[in-house]
């Protein structure tokens, strides 16, 4: 079950999870924070949805002023977030270009990405993952810890960005370990993406 107070107390990030807003059910984070970005929320905002031993969902709100062309490149932050957040030395975790996450092989969780342009810019980006709990479960031998992979995706997407911010698209680059879907080399997807 998620717990607010529970993330919090995990959360180390400077950004993320500043406000964490959970939703019942059947909920999508992606939508609900769509809407609290067009209503003025602050970035780093979060939200959260769970169904009970099937789905658990987390949104954050970020304001990067971006290159609409920057944005695929951006959005890898959540995945190689999430692939950070799953931490097991005996089980392979890999981020699959763009926007999966597999452990073992098998996908365990997918990032949805939703921004707003103005211009030629975005006015903001959500970045969110989807995570298949039996998938997960399954993977890992056992349960875990909702909260505990929440706070770490938190953690870890704050990590992300604030390379990001720092570095811009090299930060991602130098991370990269990602392995490409269809015949596309990801050298040749991340040359398409050097906008900042």
């Amino acid at each position: 079950m998620i717990s607010i107070p529970r993330i919090r107390r995990e959360l180390t990030s400077d950004l993320v999870g500043r406000h964490v807003y959970l939703f019942g059910a059947g909920s999508v984070p992606t939508d609900i924070l769509r809407r609290l970005a067009e209503a003025g929320a602050q970035e780093g905002t979060v939200v959260l949805s769970a169904t009970e031993g099937t789905q658990l969902s987390a949104a954050a709100l970020f304001r990067p002023h971006l290159a609409i062309g920057a944005v695929p490149l951006f959005s890898a932050i959540a995945t190689l977030a999430l692939a950070d957040a799953i931490v097991d030395d005996e089980l392979c975790v890999t981020p699959v270009w763009p926007d999966q996450v597999t452990v073992e092989g098998e996908t365990i969780g997918r990032i949805v990405v939703e921004t707003a342009p103005a211009a030629d810019r975005t006015s903001y980006v959500v970045l969110g993952a989807d995570i298949d709990v039996p998938a997960l479960e399954a993977r890992l031998r056992g349960p875990f810890d909702w909260n505990v992979l929440v706070a770490a995706f938190l953690n870890a997407l704050d990590k992300w960005a604030t390379a990001y911010a720092a570095r811009g698209p090299a930060a991602v680059r130098g991370a990269m370990r990602f392995l490409p879907r269809g015949p596309v080399p990801v050298a040749r997807v991340l040359e398409g993406h050097s906008a900042r």
